[in-house]
């Protein structure tokens, strides 16, 4: 994380850009890292801040004027696999109403409530909650 002094912007790598270093942000680099150099997730299948008319799949759709964290996709299909929502404060399971939302449009099969704890997640398709500090690698996730 290359955070420029002092210390109000950080770099955001796949964005190739600087940005604030807001406290939101500061989870967001700091997981985008951890994706990317500890999971295997490649930089170019993960977009970051945009908004749902911009993702592969819902562009000329119909939908919110909202804007998504982390989507980490499938490189070759472009399928989306996990959905990310940071957040700078304490996690509560009440919070998977606003990724819920989010992908009722995406449809990737992983969601998850991230901050500077650890991770909440959540798997469409049993609707299981998990309270644990490890995200699936990406070979892993492109396998389920």
């Amino acid at each position: 994380m290359v955070l420029s002094p002092p210390n109000r912007q950080i770099y955001d790598g796949i964005r190739k850009e600087w940005v604030d270093a807001l406290p939101e942000e500061i989870v967001r680099q700091k997981l985008l890292s951890h994706l990317v150099v500890d999971l295997g997730y490649p930089p170019h299948a993960i977009a970051v801040e945009k908004s749902l008319s911009e993702l592969p799949g819902l562009k000329g759709k119909k939908v919110p004027n909202r804007r998504i964290d982390l989507l980490c996709f499938d490189s070759e299909t472009l399928h989306p696999l996990l959905l990310i929502e940071c957040k700078a404060v304490p996690l509560k399971e009440k919070m998977f109403a606003q990724v819920l939302g989010y992908n009722a449009f995406i449809e990737a099969p992983l969601i998850c409530l991230a901050n500077e704890e650890g991770f909440l997640l959540r798997w469409e398709k049993d609707l299981s909650l998990n309270s644990r500090n490890q995200l699936p690698t990406y070979e892993q996730l492109r396998r389920t």
